[in-house]
């Protein structure tokens, strides 16, 4: 378990109203940190336990595939207080065998999975620059990345994921000196309400919990992480 204070720092999480982000984020408050969540549809927020928190802020309205709009907001989160790390959970999850798959479904996972954290790495990494300050990076890469043939119908989903594992390693060579450390962790399927509800015949019981994934992810996070880099550290329970 980590127990990594990050009283005051300020901590960028995509994806932060999803069953993982909220997860983050509850601990991430425990800890003393102010979090910065971007939000493209505000139905996202429907049922989001913290959005009068006092060290939560969102923001509406923000397409993360988008160049201009990723930047203004990384911008605009930085120049409010300087960031500590960038979270990027924002995602998602489709599936279809090829002869029912089509380019569009591949773009699309595409743009979700690979774009989204492309563009949040890029901007993420100019406002450290632009800081002059070190900094950290947690991807959210996938087992199906990993290991594509464990699953059928995963070929559009393994091929975004692949991007952001791969992403993530390429990159932290590239800033490693400036002291910005890049990481993903990489889940099997995890254990949210969605997930049980479009699965109702799966053993739950095996897949990994958002409040353990949670503390993989913070303490790559946390400035208590001085050494890993590049890492893909898979956290996939007894799936």
């Amino acid at each position: 378990m980590s127990n990594a204070d990050f009283h005051d720092q300020h901590i960028v999480v995509t994806g932060g109203t999803g069953g993982l982000g909220r997860a983050i984020i509850q601990k991430l408050l425990d800890r003393g940190a102010h979090c910065t969540i971007p939000c493209f549809d505000e139905k996202e927020l429907e049922g989001f336990p913290y959005v009068d928190h006092d060290n939560i802020k969102l923001v509406t309205g923000v397409d993360l595939t988008d160049n201009s709009q990723c930047e203004r907001f990384f911008s605009s989160a930085s120049q409010r207080q300087p960031l500590s790390a960038s979270l990027h959970l924002a995602g998602g999850f489709g599936m279809g065998k090829i002869d029912s798959a089509t380019t569009d479904d591949l773009q699309s996972m595409f743009d979700i999975n690979t774009k989204t954290c492309f563009n949040s790495c890029k901007y993420a990494i100019a406002s450290f620059r632009n800081q002059e300050s070190s900094g950290r990076i947690v991807n959210i890469a996938a087992r199906p990345a990993e290991f594509p043939r464990q699953g059928s119908g995963l070929a559009t989903y393994a091929i975004s994921k692949s991007g952001v594992a791969g992403l993530t390693q390429a990159l932290a060579e590239e800033v490693h000196e400036d002291d910005i450390l890049i990481n993903a962790v990489s889940p099997s399927i995890i254990d949210t309400p969605a997930n049980r509800e479009a699965m109702p015949k799966a053993d739950h019981k095996n897949w990994p919990k958002p409040e353990e994934i949670a503390e993989a992810v913070l303490f790559l996070a946390s400035p208590a992480n001085t050494l890993t880099h590049g890492a893909i550290v898979p956290v996939y329970g007894k799936a």
